[in-house]
């Protein structure tokens, strides 16, 4: 999949790759990840450290350590006198926020984005609704201010402004719901979001209805409108459904249904 770095989604650094890396572990993370989910590495094959630090010339420490990241979010398996071997998909968090990124680009994108949009819309129309009744004052002041930063990235035609706030929005509205078990997806939702914009399953120009839409939902939960800010969340989230699976649809000549 090419992405076009003159989309107004992809002009900045931070939504392409918007986890910082660090030093010669960052990258061979980057690296082995990319090519576990995209199959380059497949099930069941052995990654020898002792080869792979001669090959990327990294010491033999960044190479286990970073196989223990591997092996932390499954995409490995270490096993004594089998070595270290790639996992089966099944096997991997896929909801870790570099696993989310990484498989983003993979095979397996399309039915990726269809299972994160389906997470979105079983989690946030409920935080939505729990919001209307144990959103306090502060939350509903955070919610504001985001809503005032994505209408300032709206007139700007500012996409990497507008996503962060978009992000920080859709945290700042788990969060109001008061419940740690939903705020505890956070992290997939905005990967979710950012693979989206990184993938440019958006529309090309920034709209006052893309804020009015989450605004909608804030009015809801000020009036303590339980079904209305239900209502207004699933739109948000059936809205971005179908421009991302319609775009993706038509990229890849009409095999994904939106």
């Amino acid at each position: 999949m090419t992405i076009d770095r003159q989309h107004p989604g992809a002009t900045d650094p931070a939504i392409m790759d918007p986890v910082p890396l660090r030093g010669l572990h960052g990258h061979l993370l980057e690296r082995l990840g990319t090519a576990i989910a995209d199959g380059s590495l497949a099930p069941g094959e052995q990654i020898v450290p002792e080869s792979l630090a001669h090959s990327v010339s990294v010491s033999r420490t960044v190479v286990r350590e970073v196989l223990k990241v591997l092996e932390s979010k499954g995409l490995v398996t270490a096993r004594q006198r089998k070595g270290t071997r790639v996992s089966p998909e099944h096997e991997w968090n896929v909801l870790d926020p570099d696993v989310i990124r990484w498989r983003s680009s993979g095979p397996s994108s399309a039915r990726q984005l269809a299972e994160l949009l389906a997470l979105r819309g079983a989690i946030e129309p409920l935080a939505a609704r729990t919001a209307s009744e144990a959103a306090t004052e502060d939350d509903l002041r955070t919610l504001d201010g985001w809503l005032t930063e994505m209408d300032t990235a709206v007139t700007n035609q500012d996409w990497a402004a507008f996503t962060d706030a978009d992000v920080s929005f859709h945290r700042a509205l788990l969060h109001a719901s008061g419940s740690l078990a939903i705020e505890r997806i956070a992290d997939p939702i905005e990967a979710a979001i950012r693979v989206r914009h990184r993938l440019q399953l958006v529309p090309a120009t920034l709209s006052a209805e893309m804020t009015q839409r989450h605004r909608d939902i804030v009015d809801a939960i000020r009036d303590h409108d339980s079904s209305s800010a239900e209502a207004a969340s699933r739109r948000i989230v059936d809205v971005a459904g179908y421009e991302t699976m319609t775009t993706l649809s038509a990229r890849l000549g009409g095999t994904v249904a939106p």
